[in-house]
């Protein structure tokens, strides 16, 4: 089995777009459990980049929005660069409890994790039931192109092992990028597992697009049909390399 040591780095990657009311707080809930916090302020014309400074996390800030996608590329770069061995992803508006964020970090202590998704449908109760019903379909489908049984492919709070970052950074730079990192793993051959989390929605608006954001599903699923049958560019790491981390 692949190890990691107890002491791997571990970083919190938050992607945020007009986050003003919620990311200082999402930012100090989630420094107590990672060695450090990042946000990427995709160009928002508020002050959530301050804001999210003067909560105690580094902040990169894109001039103009590019996107979630652009945005999570932007600080997984960053943050492989800087040696960091994971990478925990969630969003800037409350909707992913940091306290939970142990529930990955012991697969990654432990060293079995390399994509670790959250579940927020162990408990359902909270999640509106248009949304419940599409997150489900959404992840049976994706699910069957990864081969894998992934019951929440539309959570955004997840874990991920830097080592993979190279493998999964797509084309797509919108929310289907979450999805794109998904597949690509699944094709690189890398495990992905799944971890309980609440299901938590407050007064926030969501950013998802309904229609452009559907199109832009379907295109990415038909893309990847045509290029089932292409090798991944490059083969996951072997036990000895992975041991390295």
């Amino acid at each position: 089995m692949q190890t990691a040591p107890s002491s791997c780095k571990i970083a919190a990657l938050i992607p945020a777009y007009r986050e003003a009311a919620a990311i200082a707080d999402v930012v100090k809930r989630t420094l107590p459990h990672v060695d450090l916090a990042l946000v990427v302020d995709d160009g928002s014309p508020d002050n959530t980049a301050a804001l999210a400074r003067e909560a105690g996390a580094e902040v990169i800030v894109h001039t103009v929005n590019q996107g979630k996608g652009a945005a999570m590329k932007t600080g997984m770069k960053t943050l492989t660069e800087r040696g960091f061995d994971y990478i925990m992803l969630l969003d800037g508006d409350g909707q992913h409890a940091p306290e939970e964020i142990a529930r990955f970090t012991a697969l990654a202590r432990n060293g079995s994790a390399y994509v670790v998704v959250g579940n927020r449908f162990e408990n359902v109760k909270g999640m509106p039931i248009v949304r419940r019903f599409v997150n489900s379909l959404m992840s049976r489908i994706i699910s069957n192109a990864c081969g894998v049984r992934i019951p929440d492919t539309q959570c955004g709070f997840r874990l991920i092992r830097s080592s993979l970052v190279t493998y999964i950074m797509g084309s797509s730079d919108h929310f289907d990028f979450e999805t794109e990192m998904l597949l690509l793993a699944s094709r690189a051959g890398f495990t992905i597992q799944s971890v309980p989390v609440s299901t938590i929605y407050g007064a926030e608006k969501t950013k998802i697009r309904p229609v452009q954001d559907t199109i832009k599903f379907i295109k990415l699923m038909l893309r990847w049909r045509r290029q089932a049958g292409t090798p991944p560019a490059a083969a996951p790491l072997s036990p000895s390399e992975a041991t390295e981390l």
